[in-house]
């Protein structure tokens, strides 16, 4: 049996050969796992190893995290990474309870996805410089696949060459949980692909993924994350400017053309209609400012005469 503070790393071990989870998961969990021991051996001054009687080191650990500005949201992903491990120690007998099984994450603020104007989108990604270098295409490219197919950073950072097909239109994703799923794009982005590549394969000659580093790897997500925050960093009034934004975008904007929820779910990548369904509010939202252009919007009636009810 392994010494106590290697229980969190035969769990990983298992996340990775039995479980296959994606390498960003293992590395959140891992994060969370190695926070929390050391937080507690700290508190007990002695090394710590995990027991039935748990549940008042985690509620206190989550309680500290709180305490110290973590989110609610940001708690409760902690104690689903501590749930998961406790299932994992149960599971090889390490323990025979699970004393967290019914701890509940404190609730969470679910404030609207950040909206970023279309009109704001269109500059950014039609508006190019007439000198634009080879990073100043891929960037605007990166932008438009995120705003035209509602992808994540992390799903554009690992798109393969080979999954985007611009003579059908279309481009296989590599999702949450390692689901596949098909988005299709329009002319528009086809040919900026295809002017891409040809600008790509002439730089670096035929590479794994689509969008490339200066040396020609793969980028990383925070990279795609960077790429945007520069680029909305000209739009006013967002609280925030991640990639997230544009996939924020593209649902809203669908939503306000007519699509249909359960296709935009099929886009997006969702395991649950329940996760599609806040984009609806921020479409009503959208469509609430529209209607303030209205001449009786903010229209008032004039006061009745006096002497009449």
């Amino acid at each position: 049996m392994p010494t106590p503070p290697n229980y969190i790393q035969a769990f990983l071990d298992y996340l990775r050969s039995e479980v296959d989870a994606s390498p960003m998961t293992i590395h959140a969990y891992s994060v969370d796992l190695w926070a929390f021991l050391a937080y507690t051996e700290e508190r007990l001054g002695e090394p710590f190893t995990p027991t039935e009687h748990d549940l008042d080191l985690v509620r206190n650990w989550l309680s500290h995290r709180l305490d110290t500005g973590s989110k609610a949201s940001s708690v409760g992903k902690y104690l689903a990474s501590l749930k998961s491990y406790y299932r994992y120690l149960l599971r090889c007998g390490i323990i025979r309870v699970n004393p967290i099984q019914s701890l509940r994450p404190p609730k969470a603020d679910k404030p609207l996805p950040v909206y970023v104007p279309t009109a704001e989108l269109n500059r950014l990604i039609d508006e190019a410089p007439e000198a634009q270098d080879w990073i100043g295409v891929r960037d605007q490219l990166l932008l438009s696949i995120l705003y035209e197919c509602g992808l994540r950073r992390s799903e554009l950072a690992g798109l393969l060459d080979r999954n985007v097909d611009i003579h059908t239109r279309q481009l296989k994703v590599l999702g949450k949980g390692r689901k596949e799923r098909i988005v299709p794009f329009g002319e528009g982005l086809a040919q900026a692909i295809k002017h891409w590549r040809d600008i790509r394969d002439e730089r670096f000659g035929s590479t794994e993924t689509l969008l490339v580093t200066s040396r020609g790897g793969a980028m990383s997500p925070h990279s795609v994350y960077q790429v945007v925050h520069r680029a909305l960093a000209s739009v006013p009034h967002l609280s925030r400017r991640g990639a997230h934004a544009l996939r924020h975008s593209f649902a809203t904007d669908m939503l306000n053309s007519g699509g249909d929820l359960m296709l935009l779910r099929e886009l997006l990548g969702h395991n649950s209609v329940s996760t599609t369904v806040r984009y609806t509010h921020t479409s009503f939202e959208q469509l609430k400012q529209v209607y303030q252009a209205h001449p009786r919007a903010r229209y008032t009636p004039p006061d009745e005469p006096e002497g009449e009810s």
